[in-house]
């Protein structure tokens, strides 16, 4: 069981860094193609939302500022890419021009339309999608590419933070609840699972059902080679919050759970424990819906 092929999306903003660094460490350690998507935005895609009744001389600058700006963020996203090739002697390819190998690949690929149609599209043919960490600053913040790639792929998708070391993953924190979420996500990170050096299986004892047993998940883990441990805690008033205290008291370096036990809508607009891990996480997380 592996990764054989990963996609990363990228947009060239603040975050973009550490995507690439999951993707790439990622796509080193199971000689995985590579495939980095940058979509440019089409400011006449956007026109429509913010130009009404608007003068034709505005829509025009508004169009151009926009249109400066995606050109700004495409370059970014190109420099890093290069510049991530570059500190790992790869040689970066052309993801139209790709032949499989069965070595690591790192290829490119720039599009122009929507970040959610591209990924939900793209995203069907790869093993895993890699996205940037959603900001905090907004109430539930809009993540196209994660939520494109957890609801319309099937895929797993693996978030990641502003900055990821290289060997993470060696340390793992499952978050268990017994759902077809959780289930999806352990099964999604197996490849990850049977290397690592440390898995626990976390549960919330406030949370946990005679279903939630972390031992029975540890005797399934035990069957694909994976040793792991279980532990059960108190959580405090936020069970995302705790999630994340656990990982870091234990020194894990990837987390892995379920995503939206709830609706996607009450997650942001009442918050939930995907919103919190997804906007304060340190660490990767490896989730599916």
């Amino acid at each position: 069981m592996t990764f054989a092929s990963i996609l990363c999306v990228i947009d060239g903003e603040s975050g973009s860094e550490g995507a690439l660094a999951a993707a790439f460490a990622l796509g080193r350690r199971f000689n995985a193609y590579l495939e980095v998507l940058h979509v440019e935005p089409n400011p006449e895609d956007t026109i429509p939302l913010v130009g009404e009744g608007m003068s034709g001389v505005l829509v025009e600058q508004v169009s151009a500022d926009l249109r400066a700006s995606a050109e700004r963020a495409a370059a970014e996203a190109r420099r890093l890419f290069d510049a991530q090739c570059a500190a790992g002697d790869v040689k970066p390819v052309d993801a139209e021009e790709y032949r499989a190998t069965g070595k690591f690949v790192a290829a490119w690929r720039h599009v122009t339309g929507r970040e959610d149609r591209e990924t939900a599209q793209r995203g069907l043919l790869f093993d895993l999608i890699v996205v940037q960490r959603p900001s905090s600053e907004a109430d539930g913040a809009y993540a196209p590419a994660l939520e494109a790639g957890l609801f319309e792929t099937g895929r797993p998708v693996l978030v990641a933070p502003p900055s990821v070391g290289e060997d993470f993953g060696k340390s793992v924190v499952i978050a268990w609840r017994a759902t077809r979420e959780a289930s999806e996500a352990v099964s999604a990170s197996l490849p990850v699972l049977v290397a690592a050096s440390e898995v626990t299986v976390l549960c919330l004892k406030e949370a946990k059902s005679e279903e939630d047993d972390p031992r029975a998940l540890v005797r399934y883990l035990a069957l694909h080679g994976v040793e792991a441990r279980p532990k059960v805690v108190e959580p405090s008033d936020s069970h995302g919050a705790s999630i994340l205290a656990e990982a870091s008291e234990l020194g894990a370096n990837l987390l892995v759970m379920g995503a939206y036990g709830h609706s996607r809508l009450r997650e942001f607009v009442l918050g939930g424990v995907t919103r919190s891990v997804l906007t304060s996480a340190s660490i990767p997380v490896l989730m599916a819906h």
